[in-house]
């Protein structure tokens, strides 16, 4: 089991609506274009645009992009996006290796599953967000759906040893040291950034 959260990939379809680009397959090309002086002048992102789970379990917390000026332009925004969910994500991997629940040992990869899944650049982004290594499994864009048939199957006397055998890798993505370094740095940022919101306007 995962933490919950809400409206991560909202999120992505949200920044790709914006700006009228209206493929949200082509953002993370321009987001893995974007150099490393870009990215560090990027706008943090709270991705909370329908609320948060974990670990905040706040339905009233709200989407917020910090530090926007006039030279950002769509490819600055959509990274902010897509590192903000990493970030968010990495709060509720922390919140279960905090309750020892899994995801304790860092070496060992996680699955990395659902339409994001199909992004290179995003998913090396993540790996090194989370400081873990990430799995992409044949056919991760519909695992969600493989899942459920798998718990449908299970539900109807099907052996759990037949029924929930590890997908085969599709690719690997490693943190790499230098990108982990400098997401610590904003994720940092983006951990302080949330409580600054939470008193009324």
């Amino acid at each position: 089991q995962g933490p919950v959260v809400l409206g991560r990939a909202r999120a992505v379809g949200w920044v790709t609506r914006l700006p009228g680009r209206g493929d949200e397959a082509q953002l993370p090309a321009a987001v893995g274009a974007l150099p490393r002086t870009r990215q560090a002048q990027a706008p943090l992102f709270l991705p909370y645009l329908s609320g948060e789970r974990t670990p905040h379990n706040n339905a009233a917390a709200t989407g917020v992009f910090m530090g926007l000026r006039a030279e950002h332009d769509a490819a600055d925004l959509a990274y902010a996006v897509m590192e903000g969910v990493g970030f968010g994500l990495l709060d509720g991997l922390n919140a279960m290796r905090a309750a020892g629940g899994q995801g304790r040992d860092a070496e060992a990869a996680l699955a990395l599953v659902g339409g994001g899944a199909r992004s290179n650049p995003w998913a090396q982004l993540l790996a090194s967000a989370l400081g873990t290594p990430l799995q992409r499994p044949e056919g991760a864009h519909a695992a969600a759906a493989l899942g459920a048939a798998r718990l449908a199957a299970m539900a109807c006397g099907g052996d759990e040893a037949d029924w929930c055998q590890p997908l085969a890798a599709d690719a690997t993505f490693q943190p790499q040291p230098t990108q982990q370094a400098f997401l610590a740095e904003r994720s940092a940022r983006f951990v302080a950034l949330y409580p600054s919101f939470q008193a009324p306007f």
